[in-house]
């Protein structure tokens, strides 16, 4: 895999950060670039909202020139709703729009957007058609390989997004009906490049060289999508960038990087929404911190009790301590 060209937009190179709801914000997508990704896509943020106005729904994309190239991505069920959103999104600075055709959850799908557009090919199609006619940058798709196991429609949309303009698709190899859960399907996405004119990026279950080697080795995929696998564990993407270029893959992080980096992660949180907030919301992620831990669950009940960043800073110590006596028990 070479260094990766999405329109006009060229990257550093081809591992990514996948979009992730309520997840991939401002401070994690900093924090993914510094560990060397390519590319970051914020979370999903929705058209209709956008088109309304809606100033929590703005506030997502607030972008900053050192995490760029930038993609957003929108979601919705409606082409008109689609297209607007687009011209907003381009006009606060996205370097790429993405448009969401594989979010599998219950209430997105209800609202005829997410994975559910793909049993609708007509209106994917006019979605597409909408979003690529009023933006004014490249235009990428994240995809299911289907709703439901043994469904692989990825060739008909990928199709499709030639057909209207789209520059690159982005293809989760598991059904919609299996969330995050199971083993990625290897030959649905070599499938899907096979008929491709345009890049394709592989995404599912990519944590490691072990994993990332079974989607690099398929001829056409284009690039990495790297989700869950990330948390925690930003250097993954200058790892793994390695590893495709020179054949070797670092050693993984130790716990004392990890702190580090849980670290970079408060500070950034505490500035972005004020010290309060910040923790609250990194509640989401700070279970793959200390996921390796010993005593992780009162590590994590301890954070999850927290206010300010003085008790943060005790919460670091234990895990500091935490992290000797586990290099201790190794030896």
């Amino acid at each position: 895999m070479n260094k990766l060209k999405i329109g006009n937009v060229e990257l550093t190179n081809n591992i990514i950060l996948a979009p992730m709801a309520g997840i991939t914000d401002l401070p994690l997508r900093l924090l993914a670039k510094e560990g060397g990704a390519g590319l970051v896509y914020t979370e999903m943020v929705s058209a209709r909202a956008l088109v309304y106005g809606d100033d929590k729904t703005k506030k997502l994309l607030l972008m900053r020139d050192k995490e760029r190239p930038v993609a957003v991505q929108i979601f919705g069920g409606d082409a008109y709703f689609m297209g607007e959103a687009a011209k907003i999104v381009s006009s606060m600075g996205a370097d790429i729009i993405d448009i969401n055709l594989g979010c599998p959850v219950r209430k997105i799908a209800k609202a005829g957007a997410g994975a559910k557009l793909l049993e609708n090919e007509k209106l994917t199609a006019l979605i597409l058609e909408a979003v690529v006619k009023n933006s004014e940058v490249p235009v990428s798709v994240k995809i299911r390989i289907g709703l439901v196991p043994g469904q692989n429609v990825s060739a008909e949309i990928i199709d499709i997004a030639q057909k209207t303009g789209i520059k690159m698709v982005a293809v989760h190899a598991r059904p919609a009906s299996n969330g995050h859960s199971g083993e990625p399907d290897i030959a649905a996405f070599e499938e899907a490049c096979a008929c491709a004119k345009i890049p394709i990026i592989a995404n599912g279950g990519i944590t490691d060289a072990e994993t990332a080697k079974r989607f690099a080795l398929i001829k056409g995929c284009a690039g990495l999508m790297i989700g869950r696998g990330a948390l925690g564990n930003y250097s993954i993407f200058s790892r793994l960038n390695s590893f495709l270029q020179k054949g070797v893959f670092p050693p993984e992080p130790s716990t004392s990087e990890k702190i580090q980096w849980l670290k970079k992660h408060a500070l950034l949180a505490a500035g972005h929404y004020g010290e309060k907030k910040g923790l609250v919301i990194m509640r989401k992620v700070f279970h793959y911190y200390v996921k390796d831990m010993p005593n992780a669950a009162k590590l994590r009940a301890a954070f999850n009790s927290l206010t300010d960043i003085n008790g943060f800073n005790e919460v670091l110590r234990k895990m500091t301590d935490n992290a000797a006596l586990l290099s201790v028990e190794r030896k």
